[in-house]
């Protein structure tokens, strides 16, 4: 990964959100696919940055995504136009 471009994507991300962890819908619209295909990569464990479970049980329960491990996994996603 190169270090430029991470600090980049983590800087433009800081600066859009102005807090450190995302909501799953944010870090949908940040990698462009779909909330669908965000939870079936959070099912399957793949293609997704990391996240947090916040809270207990299963109502209260949420992920969100930390913005840093939104900007590495960005940072190392080559981008095919």
């Amino acid at each position: 990964m190169a270090k430029d471009t991470y600090n980049e994507v983590l800087s433009n991300l800081r600066s859009k959100y102005k807090k450190q962890a995302l909501t799953p819908q944010e870090t949908a619209t940040e990698l462009s696919i779909s909330s669908a295909s965000l939870r079936r990569g959070v099912r399957e464990g793949k293609n997704i940055p990391e996240y947090r479970n916040v809270g207990t049980g299963e109502i209260r329960r949420k992920i969100v995504f930390p913005i840093h491990s939104v900007a590495k996994f960005l940072a190392n996603t080559e981008q095919v136009f």
